[in-house]
């Protein structure tokens, strides 16, 4: 055989028979750059869900951005129990324990049934335009669309929109207390922090009264805290932290640091530490709430973005996006105690406790 016929078969055979496995055995996106600079495509939504097992009544919910999957994570053995296609882009998710709310690049809401593991109807939000914030409160699932600076709810139970919320800024994160009595919610294109409570007046007909703080043009972490005393919105271009006070509904303080792109903020369980992620570093950074002093930077690697604080064990959980892993981290020593590896720029998460 001549040597370019030779040198062609072995060509071919490496197309038709190595490569294919390769890209088997490699992570997706093997061009040595991470999940999070896009490398990592979303499977098909439609493709079969991988399941290892129940859900377990309490579990860790994770979307990955670059698979298009809800990842299911059980808090006990930190191990995989199942991956869910669920359209490409997951960002923020939410829970009503029994179903799960994310948005991603599908039209409309898309919705799980984490106890079936499968994709079910999705929530028509056309009428309303795009989201970004989802979280769910008492009974209901509420949505901050930010172009359109509107706060939405949802009752699951009738399968309807119940309330439409005017802001003077835009939504892209929420927190709504568990007695849907307050509203928190920072703007990235308003410039403004907005508590929004409900109020009757004494006619008995109920309104909502805003209560606004100046921003930053680009906002997106907030935290309140355990007591519900301390309200942290998290400035990302001015590299500010303003604390709220909610008993005096006022302004009390003001921290500036230094860094890249930080977007989340969370207290831990026990309020002594807010955690503060960063994009583009390698570090998640600890905040003595007390003293208002940065006390510790834990080295995870890589830029991260979402933070969930167990609320049964002392101990978050950190996307490490750019890792393309899970951190764990014991917030009492505040050290790193499990890496879950093989995931697609995690990001948003939420925590499941069955009904």
């Amino acid at each position: 055989m001549k040597k370019s016929s030779f040198l062609l078969l072995l060509i071919t055979l490496f197309f038709l028979e190595v490569k294919p496995l390769l890209a088997q055995t490699l992570p997706s996106g093997g061009s040595g750059k991470s999940a999070g600079q896009g490398e990592n495509r979303a499977v098909d939504p439609d493709s079969p869900v991988v399941s290892f097992g129940p859900t377990p009544k309490q579990a860790l919910l994770l979307g990955e951005k670059a698979a298009g999957r809800l990842v299911i994570i059980d808090p006990e053995t930190l191990e995989v129990v199942a991956r869910i296609p669920a359209g490409g882009n997951l960002h923020e998710i939410a829970t009503d324990g029994r179903y799960v709310y994310i948005g991603s690049n599908l039209p409309g809401i898309t919705v799980v049934d984490a106890i079936a593991q499968k994709r079910i109807e999705p929530i028509d939000i056309g009428a309303f335009g795009d989201r970004h914030a989802i979280t769910f409160a008492g009974t209901h699932l509420y949505l901050g669309h930010e172009t359109n600076r509107l706060i939405t709810r949802y009752d699951p139970a009738t399968k309807k929109f119940d309330e439409v919320i005017g802001l003077p800024g835009g939504s892209h994160m929420l927190i709504v207390t568990p007695d849907e009595q307050r509203i928190f919610t920072a703007s990235s294109n308003g410039s403004v922090i907005s508590i929004v409570d409900r109020i009757t007046n004494e006619k008995g007909q109920k309104n909502f009264s805003f209560t606004n703080f100046p921003g930053d043009t680009r906002m997106e972490g907030m935290a309140l805290s355990p007591d519900g005393n301390e309200f942290w919105a998290l400035h990302m271009h001015a590299k500010e932290i303003s604390i709220i006070n909610m008993l005096e509904m006022k302004l009390v303080s003001t921290i500036s640091f230094e860094g890249g792109l930080n977007n989340r903020i969370k207290f831990t369980k026990d309020g002594k530490y807010v955690l503060m992620n960063e994009l583009q570093g390698n570090e998640l950074r600890v905040w003595d709430v007390a003293t208002r002093k940065e006390v510790k930077r834990i080295d995870v690697g890589a830029g991260g973005e979402g933070i969930l604080i167990d609320p049964v064990r002392p101990r978050a959980y950190y996307t490490v996006s750019a890792g393309n892993k899970l951190v764990v981290i014991d917030t009492n020593t505040m050290t790193v105690i499990k890496e879950i590896t093989g995931l697609q720029n995690p990001d948003g998460m939420a925590w499941f406790s069955s009904k």
